[in-house]
């Protein structure tokens, strides 16, 4: 091989070892090689996907417009068995739009998509939509670290995380349990403990439900025995106005004073029960099984000692 074609070759060697060196530390290449499609429904998609670039076919409303009729039926379900519905409160309240015309393209002026950040039900101004009319519960919600993160522009529950949209359900003691779980949690440490506080919140006000009939029974009871029960029916209303500010108060999410106003009320129940003539709980004396059980474990640990 002549010098001359040496050099060349080595040339050539020399550009390739470059340009693969490059191609090697490329994160782009590296990570993208490795992406694949993970369901066959995620190929399917983008089988599709493939084949509208290839016919240069923009994706169109008229294509999805089956899935779209789906999804709004389905939401029409889902609010006509919500409250709203019982109030009258229809979807240009929180969507906007003009629910007047029977033209589409009017109806839906000034109606957009939730991902878009100036739409009223943009996940971070959902707070705002809703306190249109739940006020009390919006200023109890601007006060909690939940609406602080919120405002900070990071991910954090807004109304509709516990309240699902367009159902707007209650949640139940194990439903919250759950959402609160989501977050708060041992592998996010994010306050793991939160989601059992919030359980010994709801347990909580249960017991001042139930605290409020003992009392509402024996005012009653009393009354038809002739007794004066104006004490104990001002301490009750006390109890029975905690009881109901409770829902918005929960909005704050501060369950350490929440937890205080409950046991407020909950002592505000039973002094009412008192003042109508219920003897105060009396706490309990150990009985004979009890005290012999006792003695017989003391019996043993003296013997134990003296070996």
């Amino acid at each position: 091989m002549s010098i001359r074609k040496t050099i060349i070759l080595a040339g050539f060697m020399f550009l390739f070892a470059i340009f693969a060196g490059a191609a090697a530390d490329n994160s782009c290449l590296d990570c993208h090689e490795k992406l694949t499609a993970f369901s066959e429904k995620e190929k399917e998609l983008n089988d599709i996907r493939i084949k509208h670039l290839q016919r240069d076919v923009a994706c169109s409303i008229d294509c999805h417009a089956t899935t779209i009729n789906e999804i709004a039926k389905s939401n029409y379900e889902q609010w006509t068995h919500s409250k709203h519905a019982l109030f009258n409160i229809t979807c240009d309240n929180c969507h906007n739009g003009n629910s007047s015309s029977d033209v589409k393209e009017m109806a839906h002026i000034g109606v957009l998509r939730s991902s878009e950040t100036n739409s009223t039900v943009f996940y971070r101004n959902v707070p705002e939509t809703c306190g249109k009319c739940h006020s009390d519960e919006f200023n109890q919600f601007k006060d909690s670290l939940h609406y602080q993160r919120l405002k900070a522009l990071k991910q954090a529950p807004t109304c509709d995380t516990c309240h699902e949209p367009h159902e707007f359900k209650v949640l139940n003691k194990t439903q919250f349990q759950d959402i609160c779980s989501s977050c708060h949690n041992t592998e996010m440490k994010i306050a793991p403990d939160i989601p059992e506080k919030a359980v010994n919140a709801f347990e909580n006000t249960e017991k001042l439900k139930n605290e409020i009939r003992t009392a509402e029974d024996a005012i009653k009871q009393a009354r038809q025995q002739g007794k004066d029960v104006s004490v104990a029916q001002k301490e009750l209303d006390s109890a029975i106005a905690i009881r109901d500010n409770l829902p918005i108060l929960w909005h704050g999410f501060n369950l350490p004073h929440f937890q205080n106003v409950t046991d407020s009320g909950i002592v505000y129940a039973r002094t009412s029960q008192i003042d109508a003539g219920v003897p105060p709980e009396e706490p309990s004396t150990p009985g004979f099984g009890t005290i012999l059980s006792l003695a017989g474990i003391i019996s043993i640990y003296l013997l134990v000692r003296r070996r």
